[in-house]
């Protein structure tokens, strides 16, 4: 009985220390070196990560002028990323949610995504988007898992909103992803997990 005082005790101890941790993080560091690895890795598949700069937000950090490029570019004007660190302690898995603000898509023209966000959850062999949202004339609502080996969608549930100068490019882009056409000018991104053969 005599050990669970101590027990205690020293949970609470820990639990205070990683909090204080949590709170005195060095977030533009962590930040700076967050996309430096993403940068590294998305090279080895063909994709460009560029950024103006990190800066220290509460419980994150929030990096300006982010462009990435492969197959079309994303550039943001902001876009901030504050991990949970509870949820990540449950799922044993880095969990954070992303915003972004003024951000723009080019596939063969221009078109705002405008200002959204997700919660993002990194598991060993998907990237999952849930709450995903923009507001711009190109929109995303709904929810992606990204297949980053395979460089893939794997499941998808969102529905997709195009400018009409760009609806004809969607019938091309079923090529090559999962979208699904219902009515004049509705578009959503479907695809179920795959099911293991009985």
């Amino acid at each position: 009985m005599k050990a669970a005082p101590k027990l205690l005790k020293t949970l609470l101890l820990l639990t205070a220390f990683c909090v204080s941790s949590w709170f005195f993080m060095p977030w533009r560091q962590v930040g700076t070196a967050v996309l430096t690895e993403a940068r590294r890795h998305l090279e080895t598949r063909g994709a460009e990560l560029s950024f103006a700069g990190v800066e220290a937000v509460s419980g994150g950090f929030q990096v300006r002028n982010l462009n990435l490029s492969s197959f079309a570019r994303f550039s943001f004007r902001t876009l901030t990323l504050k991990p949970h660190l509870l949820d990540s302690l449950l799922v044993l898995t880095p969990v954070c949610s992303v915003t972004f603000e003024g951000a723009e898509a080019v596939m063969g023209q221009p078109m705002s995504l405008g200002d959204g966000g997700a919660t993002v959850t990194l598991g060993p062999d998907s990237v999952l988007l849930e709450g995903l949202r923009s507001n711009g004339e190109f929109s995303l609502n709904g929810f992606l898992a990204i297949d980053p080996g395979a460089m893939r969608i794997a499941r998808a549930n969102a529905a997709v909103r195009v400018p009409q100068s760009f609806e004809e490019n969607m019938e091309a882009l079923q090529a090559f992803l999962p979208l699904v056409r219902e009515g004049s000018g509705r578009w959503f991104l479907r695809r179920e997990e795959a099911r293991a053969s009985q």
